[in-house]
């Protein structure tokens, strides 16, 4: 059903300030969560402390096929939805999916999608999977009714490693900026209007502040990237992109895609080949937000795809991958629109010829100073980018050859790795 403006229902990003836009407050049911980046006056490891080190890959864990209940259904990844369930009207309890939750934080499936999951029970979890621990080993996307559980595959990684290289070679983003300080939220789930989201890597713009405004602006990223692996394709990406930074109320100012594209080698056992890399950005329009007017329709925090400034109205046919997202979000109970657009497209791998990607002071910081704006923070150069994901790409093909090695290679390996070991004893 499709509203005309009025008075709803206090949202819990509807509390804003809009001389200061843009702003969002804080959920006051997640003050207890513990997946939010490091605040100014934590004790946690800092990025350059920690420089170097990294976290167990969750995606070189062997995994096991599980039989779930008709609520629950491993999809593709490139799915936001699952198919529908007609088996099972009911809704998800919050102990049904904290103990299916618990298989994917220990690694016994990669993957599980729950239906019919209502605001309060997702609440519920979130406090007690935080809790537990097991919030902090999984990513999650939510948006208001699926929700989707999952450990990513290798390829999601590669963000990671790729500013870890950045920063040990002095390259990376600035580290104090006019009171600011930058701080890698990595995956830390993010809340939005609608649901959340867990990006595969993400920036911070941290300032000491007792402003409650202030406050709310240091726990949402102000730069994602979201990562596109083996066939997840550029429409989910663009997807993905679209919610972060509507359903943020452009609180996420930049959101970088990755599209990691592959071919099956049929001459090399069916072997993937990298085929191609395309880093794309999204922002908000500039232009936006507007005021709903009186004659608008729409459907409240409802994405609606847009291509050549046109919005798609029919998508029950293939439409190609929309290039912009609009939708209607509430700012202090008044509705307005927002637009995430795509600004640029770099074609890195086959080589183009595009030697670095900039990240501006507009895209990392919220209030820069006015000579800076179009001035890049930091960049990206295409040597890293491809670096790091060729270095993965190596890995991905050794578990790929794993899976598909013979009886008789899989005895060679354990003699080879057993006289490894026999070397390591003490004389």
């Amino acid at each position: 059903m499709y509203h005309h403006p009025g008075q709803e229902s206090l949202s819990r990003f509807d509390t804003l300030d809009l001389d200061r836009y843009p702003i969002a407050l804080r959920p006051a049911s997640r003050q207890n969560r513990s997946i939010l980046p490091t605040p100014p006056s934590s004790t946690r490891t800092s990025l350059e402390e920690s420089q170097g080190l990294q976290e167990p890959i969750c995606a070189t864990q062997p995994f096991t096929q599980l039989v779930v209940s008709p609520t629950k259904a491993d999809v593709p990844s490139c799915h936001l939805t699952p198919p529908p369930s007609p088996s099972s009207p009911g809704q998800e309890t919050s102990s049904s999916i904290l103990k299916s939750l618990r298989d994917v934080a220990s690694r016994v499936v990669s993957r599980l999608v729950f239906e019919n999951v209502s605001a309060p029970v997702y609440e519920e979890v979130v406090e007690e999977a935080t809790k537990n621990g097991d919030w902090q080993d999984v990513r999650v996307d939510y948006d208001g009714s699926v929700l989707i559980v999952h450990c990513p595959s290798l390829g999601h990684e590669f963000p990671g490693d790729l500013f870890d290289l950045m920063g040990r070679a002095g390259k990376s983003y600035p580290r104090e900026y006019h009171g600011s300080r930058i701080t890698q939220g990595g995956s830390t789930t993010v809340d939005l209007v609608v649901g959340s989201k867990s990006p595969d890597f993400s920036l911070y713009e941290v300032k000491d502040s007792s402003r409650q405004d202030q406050k709310v602006l240091n726990v949402m990223p102000t730069v994602a990237l979201e990562v596109g692996y083996y066939g997840e394709g550029e429409r989910k990406l663009t997807l993905d992109a679209g919610r972060l930074i509507c359903l943020s109320k452009g609180m996420i100012q930049l959101v970088a895609t990755i599209n990691i594209d592959h071919e099956v080698e049929k001459q090399n056992d069916g072997r993937r080949k990298l085929k191609s890399v395309v880093w794309t950005h999204w922002e908000m329009d500039p232009e936006y937000p507007k005021l709903v007017e009186e004659n608008d329709k729409y459907e409240l925090n409802e994405l609606i795809p847009e291509n050549d400034g046109k919005m798609v109205e029919d998508q029950t046919t293939v439409q190609p991958p929309p290039d912009a997202y609009r939708a209607v979000v509430k700012f202090a109970q008044t509705p307005y629109w927002v637009r995430a657009y795509r600004s640029n497209i770099y074609k890195l791998f086959p080589p183009t010829g595009i030697r670095s990607i900039p990240i501006l002071h507009r895209h990392l910081f919220r209030d820069p100073q006015e000579c800076d704006q179009e001035n890049p923070a930091f960049t990206i150069e295409t040597a890293d980018i491809m670096a790091t994901i060729h270095s993965f790409e190596r890995v991905q093909r050794e578990m790929d050859g794993k899976k598909k090695r013979k009886p008789e290679e899989e005895d060679l390996m354990d003699k080879e790795l057993l006289a490894r070991l026999k070397k390591r004893r003490p004389n």
